[in-house]
């Protein structure tokens, strides 16, 4: 784990937060919510099996550790694209206080108190911030988002948006699956080649007939390229720290969902 990165808890919620991030946000766990048996206990996602109202439940109490009320919290249709979507008074609460309208594996904000969340259980959520546009975006990316580099697009559409500067904007890469546990048949390899060209070559390792690759590091990558340079890598496996995440690469797919959350502080 990166030292700046740290468990913490809220009564019964525990999460990590990053130093480097200077507005509120976390990554939870699977600690600290209502949900029960398989799911227990902060499962997120409305789609796994879960009881509607515990789902709400989870959010209200994730609501109650930003301050803000529930309807505020805006959500993502994760579909492995490469779309990044604004949200303004218009779609502020999407998910929650009006009905999902967007797929969107990113999206962007300068509304304060509007926490964004991105989902993941295995694949990578990034927060970012700039604490001078004063505008933040949340990130999902598997494999196929890292090759179609939606985590640039993140950063290109703050910067259209926002007047965002890159060099300003504070990154985190979230608990996720890492190559240590990351394995793909040639399909996945072939795929990023073709995407990416030689510059993924050096995040793809062989072991045998199976590749082992390093999202959080082609990923770090395309922040550069973007122009970032304050970014922290948690270090956080998904899957060998499936006691504290669902992974679902771990539990074959029988798993709830943890979400980065971030949400840009009023002015004081």
């Amino acid at each position: 784990m990166n030292q700046l990165i740290h468990r913490c808890a809220d009564g019964d919620l525990i999460y990590y937060t990053c130093d480097a991030i200077s507005t509120p946000h976390l990554f939870t766990t699977k600690f600290g919510g209502v949900s029960t048996g398989w799911l227990s206990s902060l499962n997120l996602g409305f789609n796994r099996g879960d009881e509607r109202e515990n789902v709400i439940q989870n959010y209200e109490i994730l609501a109650k550790h930003f301050g803000v009320p529930r309807a505020r919290m805006t959500m993502t249709k994760q579909v492995h694209g490469d779309i990044v979507r604004v949200v303004d008074t218009d779609t502020m609460g999407m998910g929650q206080s009006q009905p999902m309208r967007w797929q969107a594996d990113a999206i962007v904000t300068n509304l304060p108190g509007v926490p964004l969340c991105g989902y993941y259980a295995d694949c990578v959520v990034t927060l970012l911030h700039d604490p001078v546009s004063r505008s933040i975006g949340v990130c999902h990316s598997g494999w196929r988002g890292t090759a179609n580099g939606i985590l640039a697009k993140t950063v290109a559409k703050m910067q259209e948006e926002y007047g965002a500067n890159p060099a300003d904007i504070e990154a985190v890469i979230g608990p996720s699956i890492r190559q240590c546990c990351f394995e793909t048949d040639i399909d996945v390899p072939d795929a990023m080649r073709q995407d990416m060209g030689e510059a993924v070559e050096s995040f793809i390792q062989p072991r045998g007939k199976k590749y082992f690759i390093d999202l959080q590091g082609i990923n770090r990558m395309r922040l550069e390229q973007a122009g970032v340079t304050k970014i922290v890598d948690s270090g956080l496996c998904t899957k060998c720290m499936q006691n504290e995440f669902w992974s679902h690469r771990a539990t074959n797919g029988r798993r709830g969902v943890q979400a980065g959350v971030i949400m840009l502080e009023a002015k004081q």
